[in-house]
């Protein structure tokens, strides 16, 4: 009789997440720091900070608690930042801007209409379903009433992640291959709907390619019927 225990093998249907490391503390030379050290500082104290809102949530978490998990003294981060409040401003404002990173030079009118709508789409999806997007952006609904300049902030940095698309955008309907009133207003609707419309905030997406393959494509055919303009 064999004992050893079987081995399950992985499902297929789930898409594991890369697990958590710790942050290393930031090593610095001596004297003043340079832009290099500056950054990585920085980086290493949103890390953290990312981390510790996520498990504790905002009123649980604390400056001490962030300042031991990025493995700086408690008197660096508030040289950094002067309240939770704004470090959490911060952190959502990161989270937020990320989402663009993702779009790089995707939004390219030298492409189909479709394959460039479809890898905006997909970026655009991937970086409003990233756990940690959701994570922070569950709690900013929430502490939006308590912190105005926490909405203002998030507006802007919306209006910002927009502009790539807008350009786009405008650059179709400038050639004539698009029937748009307005490219802002188009890529709001692009981002709203690759986003889930805000479904996703409430209900956890899936994370199976399939499903996501789905709501791309529904996306790309439903934009295209509505603004391509046929050839004559």
């Amino acid at each position: 009789m064999n004992n050893k225990a079987a081995v399950s093998s992985p499902d297929p249907s789930v898409i594991a997440e890369p697990p958590k490391v710790a942050p290393r503390p930031v090593v610095r030379s001596r004297g003043r720091p340079t832009r290099e050290e500056g950054e990585a500082l920085r980086k290493s104290i949103l890390d953290a900070a990312l981390q510790v809102f996520i498990v504790r949530g905002l009123k649980a978490a604390s400056m001490e608690g962030i300042a031991r998990e990025a493995g700086v003294a408690k008197i660096t981060l508030y040289r950094h930042y002067e309240t939770k409040e704004q470090l959490f401003v911060e952190v959502a404002r990161r989270a937020q801007l990320s989402v663009r990173a993702r779009l790089g030079t995707v939004a390219n009118d030298d492409v189909p209409l479709e394959t460039a709508l479809r890898a905006i789409i997909t970026k655009l999806y991937d970086g409003y379903t990233h756990p940690d997007y959701l994570a922070v952006m569950r709690m900013v609904i929430a502490e939006a009433g308590r912190f105005p300049k926490l909405g203002r902030a998030m507006l802007e940095d919306s209006q910002h992640i927009s502009e790539p698309l807008v350009a786009y955008l405008q650059a179709l309907k400038d050639k004539g291959q698009v029937d748009l009133d307005s490219p802002y207003d188009a890529a709001v609707q692009i981002s709203g709907m690759a986003s889930g419309a805000g479904r996703y905030v409430l209900l956890t997406p899936s994370r199976h390619p399939a499903s996501r393959k789905r709501w791309v494509e529904s996306l790309v055919s439903l934009f295209v019927k509505a603004w391509r303009i046929p050839k004559p």
